[in-house]
C-alpha cells in the first residue's frame, strides 16, 4: 500500500487542474490548507491517516461541479467524480468507502437544518479541518472574495442579522450575514477538542471584525 505522501503527490496535478478555475475560495490552496489541518487533527485525535488525508485533499469537487452547472451541487452528488479520482489510488475498498462517506457528510453542521449524521472520527476531522480554514483571517478573505465573485453585497441592514438555522443551499443576503450566521458558529461547533482550541483565536478575530463593521456602518463609533 502506498504512503499518503505518494498518493497526494500523484493526485496533486490532477486536482490542481480540476480546481484551477475556482472563484469561490475552494481552490487548490484551500485543499492544501485543509489537508494540513486534517493531518494535524488526526495526529492528536486518531483515525485512519490515509482516509483523513485523501478525503481532505479532494473534498470540494462538488464546488467545481456547482460552478460548471450554475446550481447548488451537494457533496453526495459529487461522489461518482470522487470515485474516478480514487480509481487508481492504492487503498482498500473499505478505506475508499470511508473517504466517500467523509466527503458526503463534510458540510453538515450541528446548527444546520439537517444536523450532523456521522460520528466516525475521520468524518468529524474532515468537517473540523474544512471549517478551520473557513474561519479566522483567511476565512474572512475567502468570504470577501466569494462575495465579490458572486455579486453579494457587503451588508443589508434591512434583513435581520441572526438566523436560527443555516442552509448551505441558500446564499446569505450579505457578506456580514454569512460571517454571523455561519463562520462565527463554526468556531463554536467544532467536533474535536483540538479543533476547538485552534478555533478560539480565529473566532475572536471574526467577532471583533463583525462588531467593528456594524459600528462603523451605523456610525456608532
Amino acid at each position: 500500500m502506498e504512503k499518503l505522501e505518494e498518493i497526494i503527490e500523484r493526485l496533486r496535478e490532477k486536482v490542481g487542474t480540476y480546481f484551477s478555475k475556482d472563484a469561490s475560495g475552494h481552490n487548490i490552496d484551500h485543499l492544501e490548507r485543509t489537508l494540513h489541518y486534517a493531518l494535524y487533527l488526526q495526529s492528536k485525535e486518531g483515525g485512519d491517516r490515509l482516509v483523513v488525508g485523501i478525503s481532505a485533499f479532494i473534498h470540494d469537487i462538488h464546488r467545481i461541479m456547482g460552478a460548471q452547472q450554475n446550481r447548488f451541487v451537494s457533496p453526495k452528488e459529487s461522489l461518482p467524480v470522487v470515485q474516478e479520482f480514487l480509481k487508481d489510488v492504492d487503498i482498500t475498498e473499505n478505506q475508499k468507502q470511508r473517504v466517500l462517506s467523509a466527503i458526503e457528510h463534510h458540510e453538515e453542521y450541528s446548527f444546520g437544518s439537517g444536523g450532523i449524521n456521522v460520528s466516525d472520527i475521520e468524518s468529524l476531522i474532515l468537517q473540523d479541518a474544512d471549517n478551520l480554514d473557513a474561519i479566522g483571517a483567511i476565512g474572512l478573505v475567502r468570504t470577501i472574495k466569494y462575495s465579490i465573485a458572486h455579486n453579494i453585497p457587503d451588508y443589508d441592514a434591512s434583513v435581520p442579522l441572526y438566523q436560527n438555522a443555516y442552509d448551505e443551499r441558500k446564499e446569505d443576503p450579505s457578506t456580514i450575514h454569512h460571517i454571523n450566521n455561519k463562520l462565527i458558529r463554526l468556531g463554536e461547533n467544532m467536533n474535536t477538542k483540538t479543533a476547538r482550541e485552534l478555533a478560539e483565536k480565529k473566532t475572536k478575530l471574526m467577532k471583533d471584525f463583525l462588531d467593528m463593521f456594524i459600528k462603523e456602518s451605523t456610525g456608532n463609533l
